[in-house]
């Protein structure tokens, strides 16, 4: 057995695993997705921050959401629709009345994300309001870096979902078509587990 060659490949990836994991720490993950929509930003911080706690009415990403409080403090524990994920407490840190909102994922997050927050702008826009939805994320671990190029991919897209769901939804009232598949299966399998709870 060649035993040099062992500790030069055992050198060689504890360097390259401190290496990714240092350059983790120093940059958090940064996603950013913006959208057009036709109501004026004080009307539309009515459902977005005002109804904080009640995300679940519009967008797919939700099955169920319940909290309390309103501005910064505020609180709401998410079931999230997506498979695999667990159920979050997202928490408000930051609060712009008309203007902006932070909130943290503080309970909920899978092991390789240290933390992660999320912000909400309504820029005028004409008549109507530029919406944009910024994530910040700080990954650790090895798994969390090697995994950090598919998150931010598969975040784009959890954004840009959120955003045309909640412009369908302010715009007209109605729920985007993402959503009613997501209540119908949330509601199908209510039915098939609530007679097994009763057992």
């Amino acid at each position: 057995m060649n035993y040099q060659l062992i500790a030069l490949l055992s050198f060689f990836l504890v360097g390259f695993n401190q290496t990714i994991m240092g350059q983790a720490k120093k940059k958090p993950m940064e996603v950013q997705k913006s959208i057009y929509i036709d109501l004026p930003p004080a009307e539309l911080w009515k459902i977005t921050a005002d109804d904080f706690v009640q995300v679940d009415k519009w967008i797919s990403g939700v099955n169920l959401a319940e909290g309390t409080g309103q501005g910064v403090g505020a609180a709401r524990t998410c079931t999230p629709s997506y498979k695999g994920f667990s159920e979050t407490t997202e928490r408000i840190i930051d609060f712009q009345p008309t203007s902006s909102f932070t909130y943290q994922i503080v309970e909920g997050m899978p092991k390789m994300i240290a933390f992660a927050t999320n912000t909400w702008k309504h820029e005028p826009q004409g008549e109507g309001t530029l919406m944009s939805m910024q994530v910040k994320m700080q990954v650790k671990g090895f798994m969390g870096t090697l995994m950090k190029g598919f998150m931010k991919k598969r975040m784009k897209g959890v954004l840009q979902d959120a955003l045309e769901e909640l412009k369908l939804y302010a715009e007209t009232g109605d729920l985007h078509e993402r959503k009613m598949e997501a209540m119908r299966k949330f509601h199908a399998k209510s039915e098939v587990t609530a007679p097994l709870a009763g057992q």
